[in-house]
């Protein structure tokens, strides 16, 4: 265990120290470098100095068979990879895990919640599978309301036109009868006028009459009172 340590400690120093002489032997003026663009390397091998680059998802995390980083290692997981918890150690360095059937403890800071890795890409690639099946059912829905809409609105332009052509047949209808209502009106008043006339007439015939008979009354002979006492 501990020569693992070291090697992995010499490693580190060595990454650092290379990094530090590359850094510092990258010249000033890089206008030329910056004009031509290197293709995009496919492997480490293939990058040129401050590229960026990213942990691979293939380290590997220790399984150990106890709660402490002298237990012997046994097993090794991926990054990304799903297990289930089972306990704490008591100083809550290490954590106790199922993996394919088995207990394993690793330690506290290599564990999260959160998906990572490659489990978190299947899982939203599996949400980008949703979104888009849910987009297509939408546009879906979309087309059938539209045509539903399409339909409702014909429907109701044609019921718009038969009212409307009601609607006219009705005010046609209208200002004929507006217009017998005004000639029986006028009609009506000339009877009334008519009439009245005849009244007029009549009472003047009447009158007329009157005044002849009063007239052929004042000199009809009376009998006269003395042929009346003789008897």
């Amino acid at each position: 265990m501990i020569s693992i340590k070291k090697i992995i400690s010499g490693s580190l120093l060595g990454l650092c120290i290379c990094a530090a002489g590359a850094v510092q032997a990258e010249p000033e003026n890089n206008t030329e470098t910056d004009e031509i663009k290197a293709p995009k390397a496919k492997e480490v091998a293939e990058l040129q100095v401050g590229d960026d680059l990213y942990v691979s998802e293939n380290v590997n995390v220790w399984l150990r068979t106890c709660p402490r980083p002298t237990c012997k290692i046994v097993n090794s997981i991926h990054v990304g990879e799903k297990i289930t918890f089972n306990k704490l150690s008591d100083d809550r360095k290490f954590v106790e895990i199922n993996y394919n059937g088995k207990q394993y403890w690793m330690q506290y800071r290599d564990l999260q919640v959160e998906p990572c890795g490659e489990a978190k890409a299947d899982l939203l690639e599996g949400k980008i599978a949703e979104l888009k099946n849910s987009l297509e059912n939408y546009d879906s829905e979309v087309a059938a309301n539209y045509r539903a809409a399409k339909a409702k609105l014909e429907k109701l332009e044609k019921e718009n036109a038969s009212l409307k052509s009601t609607l006219a047949a009705q005010n046609e209808k209208i200002e004929d009868l507006d217009a017998t209502r005004r000639d029986f009106a006028d009609k009506l008043e000339t009877k009334e006028l008519d009439m009245q006339m005849r009244w007029w007439l009549q009472g003047a015939v009447i009158a007329f009459c009157g005044a002849i008979i009063g007239i052929i009354c004042v000199y009809i002979p009376r009998p006269s009172s003395k042929r009346r006492n003789r008897f």
